[in-house]
């Protein structure tokens, strides 16, 4: 994987949900085409995606990968 990631629109994260992954979200009450549920969720996998990239930096910056 790249060093430099783009940043993902919300639109880009919110059309990446598969509609059986949509299905089973509802179930939870987590509705994506709420506009708070879909805000919520977007932060959620921002904040991911960012631990995931910290901690490929970290591993790059110590030799373990």
């Amino acid at each position: 994987m790249s060093s430099h990631r783009r940043a993902r629109s919300a639109a880009e994260i919110l059309r990446s949900v598969p509609p059986r992954d949509r299905v089973v979200m509802l179930r939870f009450g987590i509705d994506l085409d709420d506009p708070a549920h879909a805000a919520l969720f977007v932060s959620g996998v921002r904040a991911a995606d960012d631990a995931i990239a910290a901690q490929e930096r970290w591993e790059r910056e110590n030799g373990l990968r």
